[in-house]
């Protein structure tokens, strides 16, 4: 398994807490569901949906979740390489009930369902990449498909191709409970995000969210920010800052006061100015 899995490599690292955030979100938002089915998508490529699936897939399955990740990115998949799993037979070859070696062949779902290193995680690779990937998702089986997974797994994680280059997303996104969106910064076009939004509203489709993924950030601010994630931090430098903070908003309040104050002398002035200006007329 590769290091792209850095909840697994690395699970105290302030990016693991981050998808553990996510997670956490997402289970209060679906909080009413049996099963959960989530589609991770993007706009264009590049913007690392296939990596954010991974980690958050991961995530779940660390939390206790008998987890299915199903790339349904069949096009271009990449999760068999994340975590380096053989392809075949997979999503394709379960659609197309043609098996690896291109003969006609019924396949089980569940067949094609592999473990992965992370425990309680699994994968359904995307299979032989074929010639017309949204209409095997038109089809009556991933629907059939569905409905098998959902009886044996907690949560399943589509990842899906980026929706405005091909419709394969947008299809799915009817079938699944929420779709998030992955955006990279200052990548991703707010018109894109717009456009993309709009075809999975149309289709009937339910956008949990957006991530915004590749946010440039060191972990030195990381921990100033969220100065609770660093040991290194002391309490008594945080109570400093407060108090200096304190001192400085009621210097500035005081200031603003005395301004607004002058401000309504001035006016009560001119005011009575011309009063007694329009009853001297």
């Amino acid at each position: 398994m590769k290091k792209e899995i850095i909840t697994q490599s690395d699970p105290k690292s302030p990016i693991s807490e981050v998808f553990r955030a996510l997670r956490t979100n997402i289970q209060f938002m679906n909080r009413s569901a049996d099963c959960q089915t989530i589609l991770i998508t993007s706009t264009v490529q590049a913007e690392g949906k296939s990596w954010i699936s991974a980690n958050l897939a991961t995530t779940f399955a660390q939390s206790g979740s008998k987890t299915l990740i199903i790339d349904a990115d069949m096009r271009k998949p990449r999760q068999h390489k994340i975590f380096q799993i053989n392809n075949v037979p997979g999503l394709s070859n379960y659609l197309s009930e043609i098996n690896e070696m291109g003969r006609r062949q019924i396949i089980d779902g569940m067949d094609c369902v592999k473990p992965t290193e992370v425990e309680n995680l699994y994968l359904l690779p995307a299979g032989n990449i074929p010639p017309n990937p949204s209409e095997l998702l038109m089809s009556d089986k991933i629907v059939e498909l569905i409905d098998e997974v959902t009886k044996n797994f907690d949560v399943v994680l589509f990842d899906g191709a980026p929706c405005l280059l091909v419709t394969d997303s947008t299809i799915i996104s009817r079938l699944v409970e929420s779709t998030i969106l992955v955006t990279s910064y200052k990548y991703t076009k707010i018109d894109d995000l717009k456009e993309a939004k709009k075809r999975i509203k149309r289709v009937g489709g339910n956008i949990a969210g957006v991530v915004l993924n590749r946010v440039e950030i060191s972990n030195k601010k990381y921990d100033e920010k969220y100065y609770y994630a660093s040991s290194n931090t002391p309490a008594l430098k945080v109570e400093k800052n407060t108090k200096r903070a304190s001192k400085n908003y009621e210097k500035y309040r005081s200031k603003a006061d005395e301004e607004i104050e002058s401000n309504i002398d001035l006016k009560a002035e001119k005011l009575s100015e011309k009063v007694n200006r329009v009853k001297t007329e």
